[in-house]
Formats: C-alpha cells, structure tokens, sequence
C-alpha cells in the first residue's frame, strides 16, 4: 500500500510538473508586431524591388514567411489600425476615420482590442512610437514613454526595456512597434525624404534618376524625386526593424516570439492612400513564426491586417468560446504555399479625413476585384497628404488629363462598380462591370461581396442597396466619355 501511494503521489507530481511546464509555455509565448505607415506592398527588397534597400525587414523574410497577397482592409491609417488592433473590419468596430485632430472617430464602447485581451491575461503591453488610438481607455498599455516615431533607434532602446522589465517580471510581453515612416515628412518638395537626423542612423540615399517608377504614376522629374525620398524613409524604418530583430537576441526572447511585419496601408500617392486600388490596399506582411522549422519560405494566403488579431490570440492561448472576429489565424495556413480557403479578400472602407466620406466596399479574388462605391455620385475626395503632393499639384496645374495610365476624370468620378481582371489589367484601368461578356463573373462576385457584408454585419446595408445584374451608375463611364 504505501508503494501504491508513492507511485500515486509521483505521478501527481508528475501532472502537476506538466501543467506547469504548460502554463509555463503558454506564458512564454511572446509577440512583436512592427508595423510601418503608408508603404505599399512591393516596396521592399524581399519583394522584388530592387530600388529600395531593406536589409532588415529582408532579414526577417529570410527567417520566416513572406505573405505575397497581404491586405490593408482600408487605406487610411486610423481605421486601419484599428481593423488592425481589433480583428474587426470597419462597420463592426465603429472607428469610420481618423479619431485625432478634428475629426473624433473612435472605436465603438464595448470592442475591445488586443492589448485589453492580452492585458487581461497577465501581459506587459506597449505601443512605441505612432499610436492613433482611440479611446485611451480602450489601449491599456503597462509601458508608455513618450517617443519620437522616426527615431527609430531610440524606440528601439524602449523596446528592449520593456523586454527586459517583463522578463524580470517573468511575464510575457505585446510589444507594438509604431513607426510614423515612410510616412511623407513633408508634402512640398524638397522635403519628401529625411528633414531630421537622428543618432544611430545614416541616411540612405537615393538617386532619382536612376529608380523606377511604378506603372500607376506618371514618370515626372517630381514624381522620382518624391519616390527617392519616400524609399529613403523606407530604409531607416527598415533599421529600426533590423534593430529589434538583435534585440530579440540580445534579450534571449528570440525563440519565443511571433514576430509580424506589415504596413497599415498604401504610400500617399494618388490611386494609393484612402483607395481601394492595389498600390493602396496591398502590403507587405511577412512572419517569423519561431516554432516553424521550415524558414524563408513565402506563403500565397490571401490575408487582411483583420486576421492579425486572430493570428496573436491563438498564438497566445488566449481565445474564448464568446470570440468573434471578421478575420482568422493564419498560423496553420503559413506551413503551406497555397493553404485551402485562403482565395479572397473581402475589404471595407469608409472615410479618411471627416471630410471624405467615399464609402467602399470590395471583394478581391486571385484574379479579379469587385469594387462597389456606394457613394459613387460624389467626386472622389482625395486626402489631403495626395492633395498637397506634387505628383497630384503638377497634374491639375498643368492641365494634363492623365495621371499615369488613368485619366484625372476617370480618377475622380468613379462608376458605382468597378471589375477588374487582375491578370490582364494589374493597373485597373479597365472597368468590366457594364460588359455583358463579363456578367457572370460580375454577378457570381456582387452575391459574395452581399454576403460579406450581412456578415460584418454592415450598417450601410440599412440604407443602400447592393446593385443586382446591370442596374447601377455608371457615372464614371459619362467623364471618361466626355474626357476623351
């Protein structure tokens, strides 16, 4: 009897050692997200320009996973953010628009975000460098210091301290890098690119006659030089990144983090920032998943910054059965190079600026989008970082009635849908959705995108209704006409 009884209490001890190594584990499970403003997807060198240099966030592609189809649901940052923090696109989590300055959006009272979730759940969290959250309350953070967005190096310094308190704390840690580049640090020439040094830093520089121009923009001495200035802000964004990844292994905390790399949208050229065009919605995202033997590969997922905070919660441990959220983990799908019900995108956009309502709403396949403008009657409002922009200011002064393959009417009178093949028109210049030949896809896409919406669900339903078989505007179709 007393060896059964030795045997029983081993093997108690036993369970007890394991369900605290599980704990453990559970706790250990770290996250950095970096998260760059305004850049759109091909800009880095892991992506195949060979213009820009981006040493650091190539280092991290070569460690993990590079996302070739990874999506900003809105092009604007405040709301992209908080798609981003909450899991929830647009619609549901209530933030229609930038809540700084004038124009007061926020998130709706009861949404809660992944620092609350986390927090909750014993984390130290933090927010370093850009945040464009709000309310407050709704982003508890246990570190805050006050920090310049562009010191890149300096954030840095924060953010192995924090590492380092919450490891002395033994308690795993949501580390947010927020960095304000490439974000233009002026909208006038000569200011496009680095107006401040900072210590740490040499800046990259770039000859603007010898880069590319992207094929939605038109080739103009300004349009290189905003371009030169834009990738060098890209390259000491990219130091920063480059930096955290050596204070992962400075810290010993490299083996048990989920690092994410992404943008919040689109550069602020016109046809990419608070559009739905590719150059404004398409980011890069790259993932370094430190549990995953198989490294630097690339994975053709078709994902959304809303599965970001699914991703985190099922890498956390932290799901609960009350759960909902318009995105899902990504985790098992990143071991594969074409995952199984990762083909569409469904992306909601409301406004920018309080005074650019421009609501969208698009479905995007591997081969097609499907974009219904439901304010289509209104000239598109440009923001004001396009607006101010010598690429934008040197077309209308010049009278020119192109801006790159599009023209400026075309631009800014849009049709109530849009269909693009994607295959044969990567610009989307070639709106399908009138041609008869192109109805059965059209219509096989405005059923999935009704259903996308009701799932949201979408409050804009209350009041417009998706247009069916040929009955929409075509308001866009008259300018192009009259433009010719």
């Amino acid at each position: 009897m007393q060896h059964f009884g030795f045997q029983r209490c081993c093997a108690l001890l036993a369970i007890c050692a394991c369900l605290a190594t599980t704990a453990f584990g559970q706790t250990k499970r770290n996250v950095l997200l970096l998260v760059s403003d305004n850049q759109s997807w091909p800009d880095c060198g892991c992506y195949g320009n060979s213009d820009v240099r981006t040493p650091g966030i190539d280092r991290l592609a070569s460690d993990g996973v590079k996302f070739n189809y990874g999506f900003a649901t809105t092009a604007s940052c405040g709301p992209s953010r908080a798609v981003l923090y909450t899991g929830l696109l647009t619609p549901a989590n209530g933030q229609y628009g930038h809540g700084h300055g004038v124009h007061t959006f926020v998130l709706n009272p009861k949404t809660e975000t992944i620092f609350t979730r986390l927090r909750k759940k014993g984390y130290h969290t933090a927010l370093l460098g850009k945040q464009h959250t709000v309310p407050k309350e709704q982003y508890p953070f246990t570190y805050n210091p006050k920090l310049n967005s562009r010191d890149v190096m300096r954030m840095a310094e924060a953010g192995k301290q924090f590492i380092q308190q919450a490891k002395a704390a033994e308690k795993p840690f949501f580390l947010t890098m927020g960095y304000s580049d490439p974000h233009p640090t002026s909208r006038n020439a000569p200011g496009w690119g680095i107006r401040k040094d900072f210590a740490g830093i040499t800046p990259e520089e770039y000859d603007s006659r010898k880069i590319g121009v992207p094929s939605y923009l038109p080739d103009k001495p300004w349009v290189r030089e905003g371009l030169a200035g834009y990738y060098q802000l890209i390259s000491r964004m990219d130091a920063g990144v480059n930096r955290m990844l050596d204070v992962l292994e400075e810290t010993g905390t490299a083996s048990e983090t989920l690092v994410i790399f992404t943008s919040d949208h689109g550069s602020s050229e016109p046809g990419a920032m608070a559009n739905h065009y590719e150059p404004g919605v398409r980011v890069p995202f790259i993932v370094r998943n430190p549990r995953k033997k198989n490294r630097g590969t690339e994975c053709n997922a078709m994902v959304t910054l809303a599965d970001i905070v699914p991703t985190i919660v099922d890498w956390t441990n932290t799901a609960r059965d009350t759960d909902h959220y318009d995105g899902r983990s990504f985790l098992s799908a990143m071991n594969q190079e074409y995952p199984a019900g990762w083909d569409e995108v469904f992306l909601s956009h409301v406004c920018h600026e309080v005074t650019m309502y421009y609501p969208m709403r698009t479905l995007r396949t591997r081969r097609y989008k499907l974009i219904w403008n439901i304010a289509w009657r209104l000239e598109f409002p440009n923001p004001i970082d396009t607006l101010s922009r010598q690429t934008w200011i040197r077309t209308i002064d010049d009278g020119e009635k192109t801006i790159g393959p599009r023209t400026v009417k075309q631009f800014l009178f849009r049709d109530e849908l849009e269909l693009y093949n994607l295959q044969n028109d990567p610009d989307e210049i070639h709106n399908l959705a009138a041609m008869p030949e192109h109805a059965a896809v059209r219509d096989k896409l405005l059923a999935r995108l009704k259903q996308r919406c009701h799932a949201t669900p979408d409050p804009w339903l209350d009041r417009h209704q998706l247009p069916s078989g040929d009955s929409f505007g075509r308001h866009a179709t008259i300018a192009r006409k009259d433009s010719k």
